[in-house]
C-alpha cells in the first residue's frame, strides 16, 4: 500500500519500523569501510553481500554505486520502481553516517537521456525514441505513454519492455518515473512520428512539466 503524502501518523510509522533495521546496516557499512572502497563492479562477490545487508531493511531495495574516478563515490539507494518504500529509502538516506570520500543518495537521479544502454545484449538508445502521450478523460490526473522504439519486433518485446523502464528511471529520475508517468506501453516507431502526435523521449521532462502546470490535479 502507498503511504499517502499527507499522511504524518502512517508515515511515522514506516519509518519507525524501519530505523533500526536501517542503523545496522549503516553500521555495517562502516565496519567493512575497507571492503566496501574496493568495490567497483556487481561481478565483485563482496557486491552480493552488501545487497543481502541491504535486503534486510526490505527486499525490493537495491543499490547503485559510482566507480573510483578521483572524485566522491556514490552510493545510490534504489526501491526499483516500489513506490511505497520512498519513505524508507529517504529516511535511509538521512540516516547515511558522514563518510570522508563517499556520497549517498535517495533513489536513482535524473540524468537525461543522453546515454545508450544495452539489455541483455541488446542496445538501445534513448535519443531515437519518441513516446506518444496517452491521456484519461475519466481519470485526467493519470498520465501514461507509449514509447515508440526504432527496429521494434515482437521478438524482443521484453527486454525493450524492461530498456525502457529503467531508461525513464534513468532518464526522469526514479521518483519522477513511479510517480509522474503511470502506464507505460511500447511500440514499433511510426514511420513519421512527428505525424502520428510523437515527442522525442528527450522531451518528456518538459512534458510532465507543462501538464502537471496544466492539467487538474
Amino acid at each position: 500500500m502507498i503511504v499517502p503524502s499527507d499522511s504524518n501518523e502512517t508515515n511515522s510509522l514506516v519509518h519507525m519500523g524501519n530505523r533500526t533495521s536501517i542503523k545496522e546496516f549503516w553500521s555495517w557499512f562502516v565496519a567493512h569501510r575497507i571492503d566496501v572502497d574496493v568495490l567497483t563492479d556487481s561481478d565483485s562477490p563482496f557486491w552480493d553481500v552488501v545487497l543481502d545487508e541491504l535486503k534486510k531493511i526490505d527486499e525490493h531495495l537495491w543499490f547503485e554505486m559510482s566507480r573510483p574516478n578521483g572524485n566522491d563515490r556514490e552510493f545510490i539507494v534504489t526501491a526499483e520502481g516500489h513506490k511505497e518504500l520512498f519513505p524508507v529509502v529517504d529516511q535511509m538516506v538521512s540516516l547515511a553516517p558522514h563518510i570522508e570520500g563517499w556520497q549517498f543518495f535517495a533513489l536513482i537521479p535524473s540524468r537525461g537521456f543522453d546515454f545508450e544502454m544495452t539489455y541483455e545484449g541488446l542496445t538501445f538508445a534513448p535519443c531515437s525514441m519518441w513516446f506518444l502521450p496517452l491521456e484519461s478523460r475519466s481519470r485526467p490526473q493519470e498520465f501514461g505513454i507509449r514509447v515508440g522504439i526504432p527496429n521494434y519486433n515482437t521478438a524482443i518485446e521484453r527486454q525493450a519492455k524492461h530498456a525502457v523502464l529503467i531508461i525513464l528511471d534513468n532518464g526522469l529520475g526514479e521518483r519522477s518515473s513511479s510517480i509522474d508517468v503511470q502506464f507505460v506501453d511500447i511500440a514499433p516507431l511510426p514511420e513519421d512520428p512527428d505525424f502520428e502526435g510523437y515527442l522525442e523521449l528527450t522531451e518528456l521532462p518538459r512534458y510532465i512539466e507543462w501538464r502537471k502546470r496544466t492539467r487538474p490535479t
